[in-house]
């Protein structure tokens, strides 16, 4: 069984040419120009409670979901191999050599790995075979605060930029105070916080921070009034909007699924 290491959301979105009209420039997210918009970056260390969570989730495995694509290669049965595998909506997988689709959505890459080696040594001894994940679905970033459509925005593999996720939330409202846009990163040592200042964008161009490449689960929040203290923000204002613990699972997941041995049963 061979995990993925999947790097695709880190890629740099390259976009179209620069424009000095506030209406595109919330659309593109590849330009940049020389000017650096960043206000501030602070880093919030985790809680004990929050270390705690960390070092539970730190060996996690990756559990597959609907739209992952997945191949399977055979040892011997090379008429078996098959790719692009795709765990449908209702998590079903549907197999080569006319066995019974199986429920995948859930399943660790091991577990769903054996369940395919059980399944296959009704009709072939010992079969020997190993579970690829080709693509990952569903990744995704979160943009809250004062953009016209909050919520999930989806991460596609070649990446984002932070103002193409803040386009594909609709852009800022009315009462979107630019200036005190916050991203937020977990990272090992804690959240990363990082203030950019998007209130000049038709006359400055588009800072260099806003094309910074997005990570799965990172938060974007543009805030209606100013933002004072990093850490009271975090523990209040983001806790209230994301599960922070379950961030810390989905990351060190993703991070785990290319550490995954290649392994013959």
């Amino acid at each position: 069984m061979r995990g993925m290491n999947w790097s695709g959301a880190r890629r740099r979105w390259h976009g179209a040419g620069c424009s000095l009209l506030l209406p595109l420039l919330l659309m593109a997210a590849g330009c940049t120009t020389t000017a650096n918009q960043t206000v501030r970056t602070e880093l919030v260390p985790f809680t004990p409670e929050e270390k705690a969570q960390i070092q539970q989730s730190s060996a996690t495995e990756y559990r597959l979901r609907s739209g992952d694509r997945l191949a399977v290669d055979f040892k011997y049965e090379d008429e078996l191999d098959s790719t692009s595998l795709l765990i449908l909506p209702d998590g079903q997988l549907t197999l080569p050599g006319g066995v019974d689709p199986v429920s995948a959505k859930g399943l660790t890459i091991n577990e769903l790995d054996a369940t395919l080696t059980d399944l296959y040594a009704v009709d072939y001894r010992h079969p020997e075979l190993s579970v690829m994940v080709e693509s990952l679905a569903d990744l995704r970033v979160y943009v809250f605060g004062r953009v016209e459509k909050p919520g999930e925005v989806k991460l596609p593999p070649e990446g984002m930029g932070l103002l193409q996720a803040i386009a594909s939330a609709g852009g800022f409202d009315e009462h979107a105070q630019t200036q005190e846009t916050v991203l937020m990163r977990v990272t090992p040592e804690g959240m990363l916080l990082r203030q950019i200042d998007f209130s000049h964008l038709e006359k400055r161009g588009i800072p260099s921070a806003a094309v910074l490449d997005l990570q799965p689960y990172d938060v974007i929040y543009v805030p209606r009034s100013p933002i004072g203290d990093f850490d009271y923000f975090s523990r209040t204002v983001l806790k209230g909007l994301v599960n922070i613990g379950q961030i810390f699972w989905d990351v060190y997941a993703l991070a785990n699924i290319g550490k995954v041995q290649n392994i013959w049963r």
